[in-house]
This record gives C-alpha cells, sequence and structure tokens, in this order.
C-alpha cells in the first residue's frame, strides 16, 4: 500500500504540512494501530494529547490514557477520547492497579523512556493475564540503514533521544522476561523509505531543535502550506510504507501477558 492509498495520509498532511517525516511515518502507524482489536479496559499508554488514538479509533472513547505531559493530557481530556487521563511517569510507576486492563497499547513513545524493563514490567503488572500489549516503534535496522553522517546520528539519537533500537531478538527477550509470551512483529519501512525518513526526519527535526541549520526548514517557514502541502502528497504519496517480515525499519510488537 502507498502513502495515498491510506485514509490516513490526507489528515497527516494537512495536520503536518511543515514536518513531513511525522506525515510519513505515521501512516503505518495508523494503518496497523488501527486493525487492532481492543479488548476494553483499555490503556493509551505514552498517550500524549490523544490525537493518534482519535485517529485509530474514531468511534472509541479509550478507557484510560497516561502521560508525563501535563498540558498533553489537558488536551487530550478536553477532546472527550478518554473516560479517565492520568498524569503518570511510565518509566517509573502507573497510576493504576494490577491487572486493570485488556489492552495497552504505545505508539512510538516507548523508545524514550530511559528504563525500559522498568516500564515493561508496569506494563505487565497492570495488564491482566492473557491481555495484549501493542507496541509501534522504530528499530535497529532504522539506525543501520541510516544515510547521513555517522555524527549526525550520534546527534540525532541525542536530540530525539532515541534510547532503545531493539531488534525482534531484543524486543522478544525483554517481553518474554516480564511475563509476556513470544511476541509477533508486523514490519513498515523498506530500506529505500527507511532512508527518505531518515534523512527528513533528521533534517527538520535537527532544525527545530537547533542543531543543525537547515535552509530548506527555513523556506518551508514561508511557503504557503498549500504548497507544502501539494509538494508532500507528489513525493511521499508514491512510496509504499509496507515491508516484508524482518526487513522493516519499524514494526508493531503484539504481545500476550502470560497467565500467571
Amino acid at each position: 500500500m502507498t502513502l495515498a492509498q491510506s485514509r490516513f495520509f490526507p489528515d497527516l498532511v494537512a495536520r503536518y504540512p511543515r514536518a513531513p517525516s511525522i506525515a510519513l511515518c505515521r501512516v503505518p502507524e495508523l494503518e496497523l494501530l488501527s486493525a487492532v482489536t481492543l479488548q476494553p479496559p483499555v490503556l493509551d499508554h505514552c498517550c500524549g494529547d490523544g490525537w493518534i488514538a482519535g485517529q485509530a479509533f474514531p468511534s472509541r472513547v479509550l478507557d484510560a490514557g497516561v502521560d508525563i505531559s501535563r498540558p498533553a493530557l489537558a488536551q487530550a481530556a478536553a477532546a472527550g477520547r478518554y473516560r479517565h487521563t492520568e498524569w503518570g511517569d511510565a518509566g517509573r510507576e502507573l497510576p493504576f492497579g494490577t491487572a486493570s486492563f485488556r489492552t495497552v497499547f504505545n505508539n512510538s513513545g516507548i523508545e524514550h523512556i530511559p528504563d525500559l524493563d522498568r516500564a515493561i514490567a508496569e506494563i505487565a503488572r497492570v495488564l491482566a493475564p492473557g491481555g495484549r500489549l501493542h507496541i509501534n516503534v522504530l528499530n535497529r535496522r532504522y539506525f543501520e540503514r541510516w544515510p547521513l553522517s555517522p555524527e549526525s546520528l550520534q546527534a540525532y539519537r541525542t536530540f530525539q533521544p532515541f534510547l532503545h533500537a531493539l531488534d525482534e531478538e531484543e524486543w522478544s527477550a525483554v517481553l518474554t522476561r516480564h511475563g509476556f509470551e513470544p511476541p509477533s512483529f508486523a514490519d513498515y519501512f523498506a530500506p529505500d523509505v527507511s532512508r527518505i525518513l531518515a534523512e527528513l526526519d533528521y533534517a527538520y527535526s535537527a532544525h527545530y531543535l537547533g542543531h543543525a541549520w537547515s535552509l530548506r526548514v527555513v523556506r518551508d517557514r514561508v511557503t504557503p502550506g498549500s504548497v507544502l502541502r501539494r509538494r508532500i502528497v507528489e513525493s511521499l504519496g508514491p512510496l509504499s510504507w509496507e515491508a516484508l517480515p524482518r526487513s522493516g525499519s519499524g514494526f508493531l510488537i503484539t504481545a500476550v501477558r502470560r497467565a500467571a
């Protein structure tokens, strides 16, 4: 499937005309996440402002969302996407009781949590036996395929920060030692698209975060949004986001909580 064929692409282009890497990255995340069967109660882990949940599950009000950003939580609560929103440091302790949920999902947030083992242990604690965890995340191959200089890669992983670029075996080891069955993986971003994403992501994030000035980004700031949206559709729309197993630079991980 190409980006242009995704039902999510028009809204992403409209939302991110000056951040094309986000528009690109979110398409497979939403395509795969929206196909997940949610068994309630559901926790959106690192929910942010709730926009991703609203796009993936527009007809659902989810049971709970947790995030470390109070302004983002206020936006999520105002949007009415969750029955409850709770502040919490997902890398330390979740503000929920044991076995409170049947589904937990995290969309492109867990890689920024310093203590991954503690985060997964807390997810396992609040997830009932037989419940499912779904994680969208870029993996080791994304950085192995990095098309720019080694110095730019080191800088990128510092200012983003991307802390856990794991492959299938590494994710399986983390999850199984915290009480999950061996996980499955649905891949996205073949090598050519992975490199396009990396180039865009570095250019825009490095500029906006003050690490590397970009003439392209400066020009974008004075270019009409309609022109930028058309440019994204023309340049990124024909790209395919799908990838063969064990070949993608990102994947949706699905793991079932083992019975006690």
